[in-house]
């Protein structure tokens, strides 16, 4: 370890002096990506230093407590360069960080390796607490950092590094998340669960360090450590916005800003589309082209795209709040086509695109599509989805298809030598569904009764589970043993039913037995932390209004609101209702008893209060009107 420090800061010291080139420091440095997990104490610690600050006319800036008036800002529209100083201070903070990881997951690989199956899943569980803390103290740090630009206590360029170190520290948590769920998979799920492997804490720990990693950042830490060379800008205008342009041409680009919605939908897949294009750069570099499409359940929509140039090649992420239609996250990444020359065939070629122009990519729903090449519709192109034929486009690129009902689904389409392919990701469900059903496959309880006697077995991949608690009609009746197995009294079961409990740990589980046959038990329902497995993707008649798999409830009665329900006469705010008494759409709500006075109704002869209805020929049942000289029926009209 000492050896690693001693030879970076030798490393370092040569960039100092110039004797070794930028690009060194990030083999030397970080291999496999420069990772951060320093202090606060010696971020700020650099961060406070006069180090030079490399200004666009070659000489220098002064640092964080230097003159801020020589220091380049992205709100006047200038640009900087990281300082020599300031690479060897980041350097040096990424080499610590780096050794300390690798030698906690060395650590991490010896216990996982020696421990029991219930060890083991402990160990990951107390590890993955662990990130969710670093995890937090990241984004924390993310946000001072910010809070303190915006009120002038750090000049840009200390800003920019700040910044770059903790989207290394962001990196560094993020692998150990990745690491972690790569050494999960091989432990059980009944046992991860029991010892607080919480999945989708982690998931959300990794989104929050999402806003630390942009595009913008890494490349921000990329020229702190020396990996490359070129200026940066950096401005706060309701969210960091960065941008980064490296000599040997990449750029980078990204912002951030407070999500404006409250999580519902009122923008359209189409709406959200154009407005996710905007911030999109545009010129000679090429055409940008969607990949994926997600409609997150957060309320907000996520596109990817891809650019594809003849000189250049690139990748955006956008997302849109799904009320307001407002740009809300954009990371963008372009690059020089390696390779590319004047007459290549694959980089003149101009690609095909899709869109959503009308519909929503929900499970069931039918949508339409757009295919177009540099903006113009592709005629008679070719469509499938999923492994489903679904026909040609016409003569402006349109076809409609309708979507599976799958968690997600893949777009193809071909038109000559030309393809394309759009992701669609049409459900999304927390981690804590998915586990659920991997321990369902695996969990295996069963039992029999005689004379009173229940035994019970409870089996994980075939091995029994030990330590877990039952219950037997909500009473406790001891815990599984080694094998797996438990006796207990249970008097009257013998011609009935059997609602055992099991709980280990964080892991509960809720399980109907009917006896069968000879004494058997046969589970009949399982239910795991209160979740009932979902077998009803495919009910066209499910009432359930809670079932995410129905793309289509109109017949629950319960939603009020179902905007796939054509006769939801129970919402009173529905135009298309029939029978709903105020709506505007219906000329004849004549049906309707609350109405009374209905302009609309050309024939309200029900109406006892309308004693001179013009449209009425027979009012005879007007008992205000003796002498209708109109009405036949009117015994005494003189």
């Amino acid at each position: 370890m000492n050896g690693t420090r001693i030879l970076t800061v030798l490393v370092a010291l040569g960039l100092v002096v110039g004797s070794v080139p930028g690009g060194a420091l990030a083999a030397g440095a970080a291999p496999g990506g420069a990772a951060v997990d320093a202090s606060d104490a010696s971020i700020r610690s650099a961060d406070a230093s006069n180090s030079p600050v490399q200004a666009d006319d070659g000489g220098t800036a002064a640092g964080e407590g230097g003159d801020e008036s020589a220091v380049g800002n992205a709100s006047d529209g200038n640009a900087s360069r990281a300082a020599v100083g300031q690479q060897l201070a980041t350097v040096i903070t990424v080499t610590d960080d780096e050794v300390s990881d690798g030698v906690a997951a060395s650590s991490l690989e010896a216990a996982l390796e020696n421990g029991s199956e219930a060890e083991r899943a402990t160990i990951l569980a107390d590890r993955a607490a662990e990130l969710r803390e670093r995890a937090d103290a990241v984004v924390a740090d993310h946000r001072e950092a910010r809070e303190a630009y915006e009120a002038g206590e750090l000049a840009p360029e200390a800003f920019a590094r700040r910044l770059a170190v903790i989207s290394g520290r962001a990196g560094t948590v993020d692998r150990g998340f990745e690491r972690l769920d790569d050494r999960a998979a091989a432990v059980s799920a009944l046992e991860l669960r029991a010892a607080g492997y919480d999945r989708g804490a982690n998931e959300a720990a990794r989104d929050r360090l999402a806003r630390a990693t942009g595009s913008g950042a890494n490349a921000l830490l990329a020229q702190y450590t020396g990996e490359r060379a070129g200026e940066f800008s950096i401005d706060v205008d309701e969210g960091v916005s960065i941008e980064v342009e490296s000599d040997d041409g990449e750029r980078s680009r990204e912002f951030e800003r407070d999500r404006p919605g409250n999580g519902t939908f009122r923008v359209t897949h189409s709406e959200a589309l154009a407005a996710a294009r905007e911030p999109l750069s545009n010129g000679s570099d090429g055409e940008w082209t969607l990949r994926s499409v997600e409609r997150d359940d957060d309320g907000y929509y996520g596109f990817e795209f891809g650019l594809h140039g003849p000189a250049a090649t690139g990748e955006a992420a956008v997302s849109v709040d799904g009320k307001t239609g407002a740009v809300f996250e954009f990371e963008e990444e372009i690059e020089p086509r390696e390779g590319a020359s004047e007459g290549d065939d694959d980089a003149d070629e101009v690609p095909l695109s899709i869109g959503i122009v009308d519909g929503t990519a929900e499970p069931g729903a039918t949508v339409t599509l757009r295919v177009t090449a540099a903006g113009e519709p592709v005629e008679n192109a070719t469509v499938e989805v999923g492994d489903r034929d679904a026909g040609a486009t016409d003569s402006d690129g349109r076809i409609a298809v309708r979507l599976p009902d799958e968690d997600e689904v893949e777009v193809d389409i071909e038109a000559g030598d030309r393809e394309g392919e759009l992701e669609l990701a049409l459900r999304s469900s927390p981690p804590e569904v998915a586990e659920d059903e991997a321990i369902r496959e695996r969990l295996d309880a069963s039992g029999t009764v005689d004379n009173g006697t229940v035994t019970v077995s409870v089996t994980y991949d075939g091995e029994g589970v030990d330590g877990v608690a039952v219950t037997a009609g909500g009473e406790s009746v001891g815990a599984t043993g080694p094998d797996g197995t438990l006796s207990f009294d249970a008097p009257g079961t013998d011609d009935g039913g059997l609602e055992i409990g099991l709980a280990k740990g964080s892991f509960e589980a809720e399980i109907e037995f009917a006896v069968g046959d000879g004494g058997a038990l046969e589970a009949e329902n399982v239910e795991i932390d209160g979740r009932e497995a979902d077998d009803d993707s495919d009910e066209s008649d499910d009432p359930d209004e809670d079932d995410s798999d129905d793309s289509d409830d109109s017949d629950d009665p319960d939603d009020s609101d179902d905007s796939d329900d054509p006769d939801d006469s129970d919402d009173p705010d529905d135009s298309d209702d029939p029978d709903d008494s105020d709506d505007p759409d219906d000329p004849d709500d004549s049906d309707d008893p609350d109405d009374p006075d209905d302009s609309d109704d050309p024939d309200d002869s029900d109406d006892p209060d309308d004693s001179d209805d013009p449209d009425d020929p027979d009012d005879s049942d007007d008992p205000d009107d003796p002498d209708d000289s109109d009405d036949p029926d009117d015994p005494d009209d003189n």
